[in-house]
């Protein structure tokens, strides 16, 4: 299946930041956005687009509260709500998909529910 990920301008019009290269992989097909969620907040996406693969996490000052990663990512892009923006993951597996909701204001959440088609 494709992996399908929402356009630069998309991210920049719902979080007002651009993504780039991933500087931990130095690798141009892995990108990453960094999202200020409040003050000492960081919601970080990095996305490998040949390997279908997404990674969230949200750190708060220097402690890693969440760290989800997925593979076999069929789409990544935002869906703009009430409460602000809200990042969609959709991914599958054998017999399986999954979808993941990553909410950013009033204050972080993440939904992720995998079920058996």
């Amino acid at each position: 299946m494709e992996f399908v990920v929402a356009d630069d301008d998309v991210w920049l019009s719902a979080f007002g930041v651009l993504p780039q290269a991933e500087e931990a992989s130095d690798d141009d097909w892995v990108r990453e956005l960094r999202v200020p969620v409040s003050v000492t907040g960081e919601l970080h996406l990095s996305w490998d687009v040949l390997h279908q693969s997404v990674r969230v996490r949200y750190t708060w000052a220097s402690d890693l509260i969440v760290d989800v990663y997925r593979e076999q990512a069929t789409l990544l892009t935002v869906d703009d709500r009430k409460t602000g923006p809200v990042v969609v993951l959709e991914y599958y597996a054998e017999g399986c998909r999954g979808r993941a909701f990553v909410r950013t204001q009033p204050t972080l959440a993440l939904e992720d529910t995998f079920l058996r088609t």
